[in-house]
């Protein structure tokens, strides 16, 4: 059965230049994006534009606090700002070298920044430096705990650090290799870190011991763990999306149209969405079966959603997308159970109990058992010519009214 092409934006908003980085908060109240023509915006649950404010170059990054009260972002200029509520830029810090990551703190109270000068630099909410590092190396990525109390940081010098929110040194990994990503859960129990050497991905304690390794042949292009740490969703160059455990065992993969530019996991795991190169939006649940797709009119390159997963936004050209899945994702399940019923039912009628308890097909049973879609190959009943989807399809502007 194909994805379900039904899906809609609840609202989308265009902004100035192309959408570079986009973050929804955890419970869906807000959206922040950056965009290609230097601007940061906030727009709210409904889509009203809160705020809009200018940087010096190019939006690389942007997050707000969970709250709305505090928006972060860098840009290409290496400027790092910060906005209150209001909009109005709190602070600003140009970085000597290339900003290559950065991430906040939830409650916006701590942002930290990974340099190409190998340095690592932490600011409070008002803008005083509150700590920095020196890895010696470029650094690659950061990434704050869920709850606040953590930094890890991975480096070109081949090693993965987790610090307390005060900079102090709780542990280091040694790869083999520079660390390009890392990623710690909510409180700290279970860390990641992607090393360049064999696309290797580590799994490490909370006492910075590796648990598991597993490699990877092909280009990975993003990665997004949930909160807890407990899975791990990977999308490679070739379309094909791997979700494992954290151990790295792998739990289903699956292939989507066209190169992957950005994954997004839900925060409990329940859902993946995968943008591609094909300019299109693809959910999958927790099985690996695509259940909605959505087609944009140019590239998308990054993707947001809540900690549940009922709430996504899209970034494509310059207009920032809204969908709420929840009655897209109970229309697929009904149908998909309905059109379960229906194999199943068409499966007992093909056959019929003989003199010696045993099964023979009905008469005029299609050949090989199984009746298909003429359109699309599924396995339908023996009476029809379109499986539900196909027929669906057919009639969407009348299922939606049904719909809503």
């Amino acid at each position: 059965m194909q994805p379900e092409q039904i899906l809609k934006p609840e609202w989308k908003r265009c902004v100035n230049g192309k959408v570079t980085a986009i973050y929804m908060t955890p419970d869906a109240s807000f959206v922040a994006a950056g965009s290609g023509d230097h601007d940061v915006y906030l727009m709210n649950y409904g889509g009203k534009l809160l705020w809009a404010n200018t940087t010096g170059d190019d939006v690389q990054y942007v997050k707000a606090s969970d709250d709305g009260r505090f928006v972060a972002s860098y840009s290409k200029d290496n400027v790092v700002s910060f906005f209150d509520k209001y909009g109005n830029e709190a602070w600003s810090c140009r970085i000597s070298r290339r900003i290559n990551s950065m991430d906040m703190a939830p409650d916006g109270t701590l942002v930290v920044v990974g340099s190409e000068d190998g340095q690592v630099r932490a600011f409070s909410e008002k803008g005083t430096l509150a700590w920095k590092k020196d890895c010696q190396k470029p650094v690659n990525s950061v990434s704050i705990s869920g709850s606040g109390s953590l930094v890890m940081v991975g480096s070109n010098d081949g090693k993965a650090y987790m610090l307390t929110r005060n900079g102090e040194l709780r542990w280091e990994f040694q790869a083999q290799s520079p660390v390009l990503y890392v990623y710690t859960s909510h409180d700290g129990e279970n860390s990641f870190a992607l090393e360049f050497m064999n696309n290797a991905f580590h799994q490490i304690s909370d006492r910075g011991g590796e648990l598991s390794c597993n490699t990877y042949s092909q280009r990975i292009m993003d990665i997004s763990i949930t909160e807890d740490g407990r899975y791990v969703a990977i999308g490679f160059a070739n379309g094909f999306v791997y979700y494992t455990e954290k151990n790295g065992h792998l739990l289903w993969r699956q292939s989507v149209s066209g190169p992957i530019t950005s994954i997004k996991a839900s925060g409990d795991g329940s859902l993946v969405f995968v943008t591609t190169g094909d300019k299109a939006v693809y959910v999958l649940n927790k099985k690996g079966a695509v259940l909605l797709s959505y087609r944009f009119d140019g590239p998308t390159e990054c993707v947001t959603s809540n900690f549940e997963g009922d709430y996504i936004a899209v970034g494509a050209l310059d207009t920032v997308y809204m969908f709420a899945l929840s009655k897209y994702l109970e229309y697929v399940i009904r149908e998909q159970v309905k059109i379960a019923k229906m194999m199943k039912a068409d499966e007992d009628r093909r056959y019929r109990p003989d003199a010696g308890q045993s099964y023979a097909p009905y008469p005029g049973a299609p050949e090989g058992g199984v009746n298909k879609c003429r359109i699309c190959g599924t396995p339908i009943l023996s009476g029809r010519t379109l499986c539900n989807y196909c027929e669906m399809m057919q009639r969407r502007r009348g299922d939606m009214g049904m719909m809503r």
